[in-house]
């Protein structure tokens, strides 16, 4: 069977000969779109996906950054103000555990560049009115309203990643979310600058950058995947004596994957949100530094992780995924403990850098496979696994507030340190059940990124 010519190439390099039948290569058209793609299509669908990890990373920096002026706004500065710091990033994280999950199924009905798009434009926008706020109630209503769109978006980015995914045939999640830290490393690096001049309010901080990437957002929004876009779910079938992987996705079987997946997607978010949330209130009172050198402190952590996942995509094609989640996980725990242990800025930095490098692949690889295992409901699959991971959101303040409160700043890494032994314990059994990658000649994606 060949591929029908693409629209690039003079049709004399691929029509058949004079009087051979066209029949079939009209069939392999119809019935494959990737073969209709254009190269620039593809490649332009890719750079959109990129630019949403990037945009998630850089507001994310952009909040973590910002945590200690938007602490003396709200008159929450020092040990008094913990609490109600942890109640604001509860909110949060309840905000991301239901966007997660409810925007699911519009991503399924309505395809991914719609639902993608309304999320890029607004979430930069809904940190603004947190730095012109005064009382925990209101910044507990902003604080849902963040994290309503901020789970969204990152369902939606996550969503069309995979179905970008599908046409390459390969793993390539990994390096959509190296996008996700360098968006954080060099908004990082934006928000330390800022940090060391407006010490007291992020107002400036917010407006520029959100206003920036909420046009980016809306431009890039366009060259995202529409429904009508989309391989077909069959595409995805894989001969199999195992009917757990060809049988109906509500099978009990299947949510329980996702369910699994989701727990230790938890155990890698609540790791995630300690560093991001506290990790900058962890060195300026357990280290002792600057603010400034705080705030670098999360930015060298989130450049750790965009190395991570620059080369994790072709770690997993050359020991297997299974191998590198766990040894992930381990590598994780140690920078945990590594960071708490540190007698000094340097030692805490290379702790910091150990635990990017650890989480950098946990979420590429468990999102790909659960919107792999059915393409035709990703959205709603990658949703309860991005849901029950954003879980560790609303679990992580609350616990680490406690921990705080009984035990010191110092002892933040100790739930990262512990979550990630047992991610990797667990989490190879688990990824065992996923789906393989398959290299599809009738995708033509091959042909089409070889050109």
């Amino acid at each position: 069977m060949r591929l029908s010519p693409d629209r690039h190439t003079p049709p004399s390099a691929h029509e058949p000969p004079r009087g051979a039948c066209r029949r079939t290569t009209m069939t392999v058209e119809q019935s494959q779109p990737a073969s209709r793609f254009r190269l620039t299509r593809l490649r332009k669908a890719r750079l959109a996906t990129f630019f949403g990890f990037f945009q998630l990373g850089a507001m994310i920096l952009v909040w973590s950054t910002s945590t200690s002026p938007l602490r003396e706004h709200l008159g929450w500065g020092g040990e008094g103000g913990d609490s109600n710091f942890g109640l604001l990033a509860l909110s949060i994280g309840i905000g991301a555990t239901v966007g997660c999950f409810a925007i699911g199924p519009f991503i399924d009905r309505y395809g991914p560049r719609v639902t993608t798009t309304f999320t890029l434009v607004l979430y930069p926008l809904i940190y603004i009115p947190l730095a012109f706020l005064d009382g925990l109630a209101v910044a507990m209503i902003f604080g849902v309203l963040v994290g309503l769109l901020r789970g969204a978006g990152d369902t939606a980015v996550n969503a069309h990643g995979v179905q970008v995914e599908r046409y390459y045939g390969r793993p390539i999640m990994s390096a959509f979310h190296a996008a996700y830290p360098a968006g954080g490393f060099l908004l990082g690096l934006v928000g330390s600058a800022f940090a060391r001049h407006y010490i007291d309010n992020p107002a400036v901080l917010y407006i520029s950058t959100g206003v920036v990437m909420s046009v980016l957002g809306a431009a890039f929004g366009k060259w995202m995947l529409g429904q009508d876009e989309l391989l077909p779910p069959e595409a995805e079938q894989q001969p199999s004596n195992n009917s757990e992987h060809s049988g109906s996705p509500k099978t009990t079987a299947t949510l329980a994957i996702m369910v699994g997946f989701g727990v230790l997607l938890l155990g890698s978010q609540l790791s995630e949100g300690a560093v991001i949330d506290w990790g900058q209130e962890f060195f300026r009172r357990h280290i002792d530094t600057t603010a400034a050198m705080a705030a670098t402190a999360v930015t060298v952590y989130s450049g750790s992780q965009f190395v991570g996942r620059l080369f994790g995509d072709r770690l997993a094609e050359a020991v297997g995924s299974r191998t590198v989640l766990a040894g992930s996980g381990v590598l994780g725990s140690a920078g945990a403990l590594t960071a708490m242990l540190a007698g000094n800025t340097t030692v805490a930095l290379v702790g910091f850098a150990m635990l990017g490098l650890g989480l950098a692949c946990m979420a590429p690889l468990m999102l790909s496979a659960a919107g792999r295992r059915d393409p035709a409901n990703a959205g709603r699959n990658i949703g309860l696994v991005n849901a029950l991971g954003y879980g560790g959101m609303l679990v992580g303040p609350a616990a680490i507030t406690v921990i705080v409160d009984k035990f010191g700043i110092g002892f933040v890494p100790v739930l990262p340190a512990v979550l990630l032994v047992l991610v990797a314990l667990f989490g190879p059994a688990l990824m065992k059940t996923a789906p393989k990658y398959l290299r599809r000649e009738e995708t033509a994606v091959e042909t089409l990124t070889s050109r």
